[in-house]
């Protein structure tokens, strides 16, 4: 059921493909201090954007996060590298939610990571910890129109330019989903796996704050089933059971939370 090594084992294939297997730096290495760093930090970063003002809430952004700030810094958004170093991957789009925690998407599936923005003597200082593209200390410079965020890593001075993506989703089409009225809310695990269906037939599941996936889902009652697409479709099937607050989805257990407490 849990499909976290599947899934990064496709993420890396498509990687691969479409940098021509150059070494972008991003060693295994660099994976395991992402991963472990962004489930460390993520409440005081976001702590830190939500005192500058308005969040949107799950399912309010199509951003791929639980929660988005929109008052938070001048990378909130979705953004595509259009020039410079890493501009091999154009494919993905490197989203922030104006709070500290990013992700790497590709269709509706993606990997988390986290980001900090530093002014020191009116120096600003973007750090990203992500699996490959933008990963370690950069200044910055913001476009006028506020579309386009140039970035030089501090320890080379290579370059790339960011340029905003207008209208992003990396949610699923509904059109043939199914809801079943006794999954529809969020789920936890013990081990912080963490499951959310709406009455449209959204599935959101966050893999330990590293991995995350979109889908649609159809439920019968005791089958269910996820379709989403990560460079074409693909499709995860779960037998499952609900008594009250408890969700046994092919064998493992969740029990039911807020939607505000969904990472």
């Amino acid at each position: 059921m849990k499909k976290i090594y599947t899934v990064m084992a496709l993420l890396i294939a498509v990687t691969a493909l479409f940098s021509g297997c150059q070494d972008d730096k991003a060693s295994s290495n660099s994976t395991d201090s992402t991963s472990k760093a962004s489930q460390s930090s993520q409440s005081d970063t976001q702590s830190a954007a939500a005192e500058k003002g308005e969040s949107l809430s799950f399912g309010e952004s199509e951003l791929p996060f639980a929660t988005v700030y929109k008052d938070g810094d001048e990378f909130e958004g979705a953004w595509k590298i259009v020039d410079g170093t890493g501009s091999q991957f154009e494919h993905f789009a490197f989203c922030f939610n104006g709070g500290g925690k990013g992700a790497i998407a590709i269709d509706n599936t993606g990997y988390y990571a986290k980001y900090e923005i530093k002014e020191d003597d009116g120096k600003k200082t973007f750090t990203s910890q992500m699996l490959f593209g933008i990963n370690g200390e950069y200044t910055y410079a913001v476009s006028d129109d506020n579309s386009k965020i140039t970035l030089t890593k501090t320890d080379d001075n290579s370059t790339l330019t960011m340029q905003k993506i207008e209208n992003f989703n990396c949610k699923p089409d509904l059109s043939n989903s199914k809801a079943d009225e006794n999954l529809v809310g969020a789920w936890k695990s013990e081990d912080e796996e963490y499951f959310y269906f709406d009455e449209s037939g959204l599935m959101y599941q966050n893999q330990y704050n590293t991995m995350f996936t979109y889908a649609a889902y159809t439920a019968d009652g005791s089958v269910l089933t996820a379709k989403y697409s990560m460079e074409g479709e693909m499709s995860d099937e779960y037998e499952y059971t609900v008594d009250g607050d408890r969700l046994t989805l092919n064998g493992f257990s969740y029990e039911r939370i807020e939607t505000d407490e969904l990472l």
